[in-house]
């Protein structure tokens, strides 16, 4: 008997949560009634970059080059930390399988508090270059919704591990989900999180205000008619259509799996790098948009300073108070009042209370802990830090975890290469988030590494894809969706029972669509972050990252192929709740047609939109 992806999806889920059984073991027990997990496997790897990858092909006049397929990469085997035992892949089984999202950036790309105009800045002309707003302004940013659900799309349409057929249990967005900490921007990627009608756009509905249509040469303007220099000095297209298209209201698929949330600095500070303060919260909701500097201003020193400069050059725009900046306690409460799963998206109640917000929880998600982190320094500046009680609080879950012998993965925005944000003073307007003093790298890691339980830290913030070693654990950051390259990280990991572990990493590319497709050329083409700039090395994208099983005593040597069935297993924890224990055979009795059909209603809320017919989206491009 055939069944539906989605159907094998809900069935896997309800009958794993009914019986305490890991999800791989329940997978493979009902793939009699489907495909084998080796050829789902198979199916989901033809939609990764293990078959294919994106990257340059020839340029052409004034240097502006096309994307164009290029052949996949297999998975690189690392053993810095473990040797790899022979006849792994016969013994191994699923523990987590996860999807890494970071850096979606959802734009308001008509806001008055964007500040564009420094961009320009930090070419090295001005003796700039180490400014904090390089790609302050992107070619293609008008199309960040439309990229992150065409990767939501792909996500869906790929549903298993490409290693072991496992299916994709959850997700993580690390951080700057939003980009200018804006109740508007969150409230569209919580909406393309979760799925439905969303609209990209704000100010006045029925024109695009922003500085793509300015007249201001220094940014790429998609209309034929102004020779803009984006055009002049790198080749860059007209584009008539594309913002229209972009800003268009659709209807967003969203993720259809349990998602789970993470802080960045661009969801916390305007800009990413400034708390708010009035005259910020202000020029937001009001009309007009200040977008240059004042004459002699020195752009080494104003940032964001230069939005309340006195007379600074401005233009006018529709007011809208969905603006708004939002405080840490409302980007909590409307993570709780998401209808996706799980509740919350791991916050909870009692991340709220009156005299602190803490933006870090745990979660239990198949066979390991995740432990999520808040390293947004809310005194100002774009690098991380962790505050001390957070850092204490840390270690107590450690310690906890280390005692239980639970394996962890520690998930935030940024990783140790950004956790160095000297800053120690106040956010004066939200007093209850402080945490200080501050904490930076070498003070966490030597936290960290106390714990073998530690095995992976998985982060974003740098735009790039590396994966380092670190001691014991795998330090792995993704590259992010509005750069290049838009992907996201499926990491799955599996126990070898050979006294070892895998983390097995695997890039994703988004699906294309007329607007999609070519907002990635944009990006490959931007002159500030371009081709290269977030590729990593062919070792930091698809891999096998081989570790020490630091409990080897929990790992029984039996295999998939030798019974797996037949094993003992403690009952799985969603979210700190216990859930029975009994065997498949019970639970395929219990689990009546109606739990089923509601768990598919609840996990995937809405099917994914058929495709949109090139008509909706500005076809006059090429």
């Amino acid at each position: 008997m055939q069944i539906s992806r989605r159907r094998f999806l809900a069935l896997v889920g309800a009958v794993s949560a009914a019986s305490g059984l890991p999800r791989e073991a329940v997978a493979h027990e009902l793939a009699a009634a489907g495909d084998d997990p080796a050829t789902v496997a198979a199916r989901a790897a033809e939609l990764t970059t293990l078959a294919q990858t994106f990257g340059p092909g020839g340029p052409g006049e004034g240097g502006y080059t096309p994307v164009v397929s290029k052949p996949g990469e297999g998975h690189v085997v690392r053993s810095e930390l473990a040797s790899p035992q022979t006849g792994r892949d016969l013994r191994r089984t699923t523990l987590v399988n996860l999807v890494h999202l970071t850096d979606q950036h959802i734009i308001d790309v008509q806001s008055p508090t964007r500040v564009e105009f420094l961009d320009r800045y930090n070419d090295g002309t001005s003796g700039c270059s180490a400014m904090p707003f390089a790609s302050a302004f992107r070619p293609q940013e008008a199309a960040s919704a439309r990229i992150t659900d065409a990767m939501m799309r792909r996500i869906r349409a790929i549903g298993y591990s490409p290693v072991t057929g496992a299916p994709l249990e959850a997700s993580i967005s690390t951080g700057d989900n939003t980009d200018n900490q804006q109740f508007n921007e969150l409230m569209l990627f919580i909406g393309l999180m979760d799925g439905g009608e969303v609209s990209p756009n704000s100010g006045d509905p029925a024109r695009y205000e922003g500085v793509q249509a300015s007249g201001d040469l220094d940014y790429w303007h998609p209309d034929p008619a102004v020779n803009d220099f984006y055009k002049s000095a790198f080749g860059f297209p007209a584009a008539p259509g594309f913002l229209e298209s972009s800003l268009a209201p659709f209807a967003a698929a969203g993720i259809g799996l349990p998602w789970y949330t993470c802080f960045g600095n661009h969801d916390g500070l305007a800009q990413g790098n400034a708390p708010v303060n009035p005259a910020f919260e202000q020029i937001g909701v009001g009309g007009t948009k200040v977008v240059g500097l004042p004459h002699g201003a020195n752009p080494c020193n104003e940032f964001m300073g230069a939005l309340t400069a006195p007379n600074a050059p401005q233009q006018p725009t529709t007011a809208d108070a969905d603006r708004r900046y939002v405080s840490r306690r409302e980007w909590i409460q409307r993570h709780l009042e998401s209808p996706g799963l799980p509740q919350g998206h791991g916050l909870s109640p009692a991340n709220i209370t009156p005299t602190a917000e803490t933006l870090y929880y745990t979660a239990d998600v198949g066979g390991v802990r995740w432990i999520v982190l808040d390293t947004v320094n809310p005194g100002g500046f774009s690098e991380g830090s962790i505050g001390d009680a957070q850092l204490r609080w840390l270690e107590a879950e450690l310690v906890s975890a280390q005692a239980e012998k639970k394996l962890v993965m520690l998930f935030s925005h940024h990783g140790l290469r950004s956790l160095e944000n000297p800053v120690e003073a106040p956010d004066p307007l939200q007093p209850t988030s402080n945490d200080l003093p501050r904490r930076r790298a070498d003070e966490v890691l030597a936290v960290v590494s106390k714990y073998s339980c530690v095995i992976a830290w998985v982060n974003g913030h740098s735009h790039n894809n590396v994966i380092e070693a670190r001691s014991t654990f795998w330090d792995i950051g993704t590259a992010a969706h509005i750069d290049w390259p838009p992907q996201s990280r499926l990491v799955e990991v599996v126990d070898n029972h050979d006294g070892t572990l895998s983390i097995f990493t695997t890039m994703v590319d988004h699906e294309d669509d007329e607007v999609t497709s070519f907002a990635r050329e944009l990006m490959a083409n931007d002159p500030q972050a371009g081709f290269g700039s977030g590729d990593g090395d062919v070792e930091d994208r698809n891999a096998e990252l081989v570790l020490a099983h630091p409990f080897p005593e929990t790992s029984s040597a039996t295999g998939p192929g030798n019974s797996i069935f037949g094993r003992s297993h403690r009952p799985m924890r969603v979210g700190r709740e216990s859930r029975m224990g009994l065997t498949v055979g019970g639970a395929l009795a219990v689990v009546a047609a109606k739990k089923v059909m509601d768990l598919r209603t609840r996990a995937h809320p809405a099917d994914p939109p058929p495709s949109r017919p090139g008509s909706d989206v500005g076809a006059s491009w090429d």
